[in-house]
C-alpha cells in the first residue's frame, strides 16, 4: 500500500472512530436529575448567571461561596446563558432535571472530544505510532463507553471529564516544553495546570510537586542554569496568572486566600478511616475491590455482602445510600450527631455539621468556612498522632482508586528514568502525584482517579512502544 492510500485509510479510520465515539456519548445523555456534587455546581452556575454571584443559596440573599471550583461552574453558567438565549428564560429548577439539563450535559461531548484528541496527540508524540494513538483514544474512552468499566459520568455534570481533558493537555505540554526546550509549551503547561487546579483544587499540590522535581530533570540533562531558571519562572508565572485572581476573589469575598473549603471534611474522612480495626482493614480490600473481582476477593478474604449490612463486620465501611441503615445514618449527619453515625463517612460529615451549628449559634458569620478550618486541624492532628496507621491505610486506598493505574505509572517512571526518556517521566509525573495525593489525603473513591487513569492509558501505550524507540533519544525532540 502506497503512502497516499495509507493516509486515506488512516483518515477513514479516524472518522469512523469519531462518529462511533459521538454516538456512544450522545446516547447516554438524558434529562436525569443532577445530584450531589454536580447539583451544587449547577446551583452555583444558575446563581452566577441569574444573580451574578457564585452561591449555593436557593433564595436571596445570595452569599458568595468557594465550595466548588470555578471552571465547571463557569462552563455550566455559559451553557445556561446559551440555552436561555435559544429557548428563552426558564425557572431556576429547570436546570436540575429535564430537557434543559440534558442540553447542559451536552457540554461533555466537547470535553470528551478534547480528551480523545489530546490522548491521540500525546501517544503520537511519545511513540510516533499512529496505531498506538488510535488504541489510546479507545482506552481513554472506556470509563465513558457505557460498558462494565463505565464510571457513569457522561450523563452527569461532575468535574472529572473536563479535568481529564485539561490534565492530559497540561501533562503533554510539560513534556513537550522540556524535551523541545520551547517556552511556549511551558507557558501553555502553566496555564493549563492553572485551569485544572480551578477544576480540581488538589492539583495545586501536584503542580507544586512538579515544580520542585523539575530541576532534577534539568540537572540530568545538564541544562544551562540560566535557561532552567527561566523555564521554571515561565511555568510558575503563567500558572499564577490563572489561579491567583480566583484566590484573591476568595480573600476579598470570603476572607480566606484558598481555592475551596472542602479540605477539612475530606481530610477527616481519611483520619477517621485510619482508625479502622484490623478486621476492617482486611475487609477494605473486599469492599473497595473492582466489581469484576469483588466476589473472588471476598471468597479469598472471607467476606460476603452480609458483612456490609446493619450489625455486619464491615458496616462502618458501607457508604451506599441503599444500605439498610442509610436513612438513620444520613439523619445523624444532618442533625450533627457523630455519636449516632454508623459509618466513618457519615461520622465525618456529622462532625462537620455539628461544628457549623455550634459556630452559627455563637454568631459566627462564616460558620462553614471556619468550621472547615477547625475540621482540617482536628483531622491533621489525628493523622499526625498515628502516622503508622496513616501510611498503612495508603495501601488499600491505592487499591480502591488506582488498582491498575498505580503500577502502570510506577513502571513508566522507573523505565523512563532508566532509558533516559525524561519526556515520558515528566508526562507521567503529574498523574503519579495525583494518585499519591488522593491515596494519602482522601478517601480516594474511583471517580477521583479518572484524570490519572486517562494519562495512564497513554503511558501504557508508550510502554508498549518503548522497546522499539531509541534508548536515550526523546520521541518528542525528533
Amino acid at each position: 500500500m502506497n503512502s497516499s492510500s495509507l493516509s486515506i485509510v488512516r483518515w477513514l479510520t479516524v472518522c469512523v472512530l469519531a462518529v462511533g465515539f459521538l454516538m456512544v456519548w450522545t446516547r447516554q445523555i438524558n434529562g436525569a436529575p443532577v445530584e450531589r456534587d454536580a447539583n451544587q455546581t449547577v446551583r452555583m452556575a444558575v446563581n452566577l448567571d441569574r444573580h451574578g454571584v457564585m452561591s449555593l443559596d436557593e433564595a436571596p440573599p445570595y452569599t458568595p461561596t468557594d465550595y466548588r471550583e470555578p471552571v465547571p461552574v463557569l462552563a455550566c453558567a455559559l451553557g445556561i446563558k446559551i440555552i436561555d438565549g435559544i429557548l428563552g428564560a426558564a425557572p431556576d429548577d429547570a436546570y436540575f432535571s429535564g430537557e434543559r439539563v440534558r442540553y447542559l450535559k451536552y457540554q461533555n461531548l466537547l470535553w470528551l472530544s478534547l480528551l480523545t484528541v489530546a490522548s491521540f496527540w500525546a501517544t503520537l508524540e511519545l511513540t510516533s505510532s499512529f496505531a498506538l494513538g488510535l488504541l489510546a483514544a479507545v482506552l481513554v474512552n472506556l470509563p465513558f463507553a457505557g460498558g462494565p468499566l463505565d464510571m457513569h459520568l457522561v450523563n452527569d455534570l461532575y468535574s472529572e471529564i473536563i479535568a481529564s481533558a485539561f490534565f492530559m493537555l497540561a501533562s503533554l505540554c510539560l513534556a513537550l516544553g522540556f524535551a523541545r526546550r520551547r517556552l511556549g509549551y511551558l507557558a501553555l503547561a502553566g496555564l493549563l495546570f492553572g485551569v485544572v487546579t480551578l477544576t480540581k483544587a488538589a492539583v495545586l499540590y501536584i503542580f507544586i510537586g512538579v515544580v520542585v522535581l523539575l530541576p532534577c530533570c534539568y540537572l540530568l540533562q545538564r541544562y544551562p542554569l540560566r535557561a532552567a531558571a527561566r523555564d521554571l519562572l515561565v511555568i510558575v508565572v503563567t500558572f499564577a496568572c490563572v489561579v491567583v485572581p480566583y484566590m484573591y476573589r476568595n480573600q476579598r469575598q470570603l476572607g480566606s486566600f484558598q481555592l475551596s473549603q472542602r479540605a477539612g471534611v475530606v481530610l477527616m474522612y481519611r483520619a477517621l478511616k485510619d482508625q479502622m480495626t484490623a478486621l476492617e482493614y482486611r475487609g477494605s480490600f473486599y469492599v473497595w475491590a473492582p466489581n469484576s473481582v469483588r466476589s473472588l476477593v471476598g471468597k479469598v478474604l472471607g467476606f460476603t455482602p452480609a458483612d456490609l449490612r446493619r450489625g455486619g463486620r464491615l458496616q462502618r465501611l458501607n457508604i451506599s445510600e441503599d444500605a439498610d441503615f442509610a436513612k438513620e445514618d444520613i439523619a445523624a449527619e444532618r442533625a450533627g450527631r457523630p455519636d449516632l453515625s454508623l459509618t466513618y463517612y457519615r461520622k465525618a460529615r456529622a462532625e462537620r455539621t455539628q461544628i457549623e451549628i455550634q459556630l452559627a449559634q455563637a454568631g459566627h458569620l462564616q460558620a462553614e468556612l471556619e468550621g472547615d478550618d477547625i475540621l482540617k486541624k482536628r483531622a491533621a492532628a489525628m493523622i499526625m498522632a498515628q502516622p503508622g496507621r496513616w501510611l498503612a491505610l495508603t495501601i488499600p486506598f491505592l487499591w480502591r482508586g488506582a488498582t491498575l493505574v498505580f503500577p502502570i505509572l510506577v513502571a513508566a517512571l522507573a523505565l523512563a528514568i532508566r532509558r533516559r526518556r525524561y519526556d515520558l517521566a515528566l508526562f507521567s509525573l503529574p498523574a503519579f502525584g495525583l494518585v499519591m495525593f488522593y491515596a494519602l489525603f482522601s478517601q480516594f473513591i474511583a471517580r477521583y482517579g479518572v484524570p490519572a487513569h486517562e494519562v495512564a492509558m497513554v503511558v501504557l501505550m508508550a510502554l508498549v512502544g518503548l522497546p522499539f524507540l531509541p534508548k536515550t533519544k526523546s520521541a518528542l525532540s525528533g
